[in-house]
């Protein structure tokens, strides 16, 4: 079988096979093909891809033949072009925000798995990106953060004074958000969180963090079956926005991160409520490619609002490109190896396995997943 790992180009520094991962596709038996300095942005060189028993390739005629073809981000229309018919295409396709991506793949008779829809089992997280990604959006948001605040985290005690520490307050108590409450409790803040469902109040609390909820009978059903967040009422929004009014003002810096899948990101700090914290205080917001959680961010700058810098980050992971392609790199190799037979290690994909029917989108000409079926 033939394998092909494509470049990501200058939008992405992340890789989608490690020469970890390569090595073990090899030890396979099956011919892995790596686009010309596709692991440069992630310092993986390409003699290393060779070492582990990788071909490196400019010629795109490489990639008609693939049987295989491994993607961090959704191919182009052109690159959808070069694959040949029932090949298959694993990556984050980014299919919520992308119909005509899914319709030239059908059209194109790709089968097409889309990682970020992996369910949430346990037997699929060693495959999930959302949670690998995540975990190193929350770390390096308030690493960011950090960079832009002209102050320090931690309490300091000096001859000439004491500096006070430091306070965080994260929206979202996901896999990012946990991580950011963890990293910026590490740097010694005063950390608190906020989250529409109720189990994530656990969670903050055992990383030291200060659980701030709106009290409702929403919160009772306020979590999806795959442990998502769901859209809440306007009389919920109200009472929140009233709730972090009253305690965005003494915060120093904020990390978003609430998202809901395949909708917009909910919006929930106002410009206003922007205008009412200190001259220095830092807005990262996780979510600003999905729409945002603070009104005045924009994916890819950062804005000075009355002195408040508010940052929309754009691809953060690739900020971080070599821990974070390692990562998903894993994701994909395991995922890669449910579509196998484990004696033969040839093409056995079972169509009823939940994990490969949660991540299908098209097949044999036909879009096939259930989300997306018109």
């Amino acid at each position: 079988m033939k394998i092909v790992v494509l470049n990501e180009g200058s939008s992405d520094s992340r890789v989608s096979a490690s020469p970890e991962t390569v090595k073990k596709i090899n030890e396979m038996h099956h011919d892995v093909y790596v686009q010309k300095d596709a692991g440069v942005g992630s310092n993986f060189t390409d003699h290393e891809y060779e070492e582990n028993g990788a071909s490196i390739f400019e010629d795109k005629n490489v990639i008609r033949g693939a049987d295989v073809i491994f993607k961090v981000n959704k191919p182009s229309a052109d690159e959808i072009e070069t694959f040949k018919e029932n090949s298959i295409l694993i990556g984050a396709l980014d299919p919520f925000n992308n119909p005509d991506l899914i319709e030239n793949l059908k059209n194109k008779k790709i089968i097409a798995f889309a990682m970020e829809l992996m369910p949430r089992i346990t037997r699929a997280q060693s495959m999930d990106i959302l949670s690998s990604q995540s975990n190193l959006a929350g770390y390096k948001a308030v690493i960011n953060a950090s960079k832009l605040f002209g102050k320090a985290f931690p309490m300091m005690m000096t001859a000439a004074g004491t500096i006070a520490p430091a306070k965080v307050m994260v929206f979202g108590a996901g896999v990012a958000g946990l991580q950011a409450i963890a990293t910026a409790k590490r740097l010694g803040a005063i950390v608190s969180a906020t989250d529409v469902r109720l189990a994530a109040k656990e969670q903050v609390e055992s990383l030291g963090g200060k659980f701030i909820m709106v009290e409702s009978d929403e919160l009772k059903d306020s979590e999806t079956a795959g442990g998502y967040a769901k859209e809440m009422s306007e009389e919920f929004k109200i009472k929140q926005a009233e709730l972090i009014s009253q305690t965005l003002s003494s915060q120093d810096i904020v990390i978003c991160t609430a998202l809901i899948p395949g909708k917009k990101a909910p919006i929930l700090i106002s410009e206003d409520q922007v205008k009412s914290m200190k001259p220095g205080s830092i807005i990262i917001d996780l979510a600003s490619e999905s729409g945002g959680n603070c009104e005045c961010s924009v994916a890819g700058e950062i804005k000075n609002i009355d002195g408040v810098l508010v940052s929309g980050s754009k691809n953060i992971t690739s900020e971080i490109a070599q821990d974070a392609s390692a990562l998903f790199s894993k994701n994909l190799l395991n995922f890669f190896m449910i579509l196998i037979d484990n004696d033969t290690k040839e093409l056995n994909i079972d169509w009823e396995d939940e994990i490969i029917t949660g991540t299908a989108l098209t097949k044999n000409g036909e879009i096939i997943h259930k989300e997306f079926i018109k």
